[in-house]
């Protein structure tokens, strides 16, 4: 759970400092197969850790609503047809750079939350 906590806080802080950061990894996960698939088990993976893995924690539900919409989005990033995907990348090559802070922003929130719960209750 710890790892999960930190590639979570990783990418979120990156988002946040390098905005632009978020629609090259966007482009990298939604055009190639190969990473498409690594990341979306990996996402797949960390989702369901968080739903199983955090049962006895305070914060339950707010983990595996969290683990919920991460294997969500993994099975979308892996089933999903290819128009689909270019116009998800469309819509967010028209998001301005703030947009991409604040999410990147709330992830290292949550990743810092649900270390401080795991430290705190775990």
């Amino acid at each position: 759970m710890g790892l999960t906590s930190l590639a979570w806080g990783l990418a979120g802080l990156m988002v946040a400092i390098v905005p632009a950061l978020g629609l090259v990894w966007a482009k990298r996960m939604f055009l190639d197969p190969w990473w498409r698939f690594w990341f979306a088990q990996a996402v797949l993976l960390m989702g369901l850790l968080l739903m199983i893995g955090t049962t006895d924690l305070k914060g339950f539900w707010v983990w595996a609503v969290c683990g919920g919409l991460a294997a969500t989005k993994a099975c979308l990033l892996l089933g999903a047809p290819a128009s689909w995907r270019e116009r998800v990348l469309q819509w967010l090559g028209t998001w301005p750079p703030w947009l991409y802070r604040v999410g990147g922003t709330i992830d290292l929130a949550l990743a810092v939350c649900l270390a401080a719960d795991l430290i705190l209750h775990g």
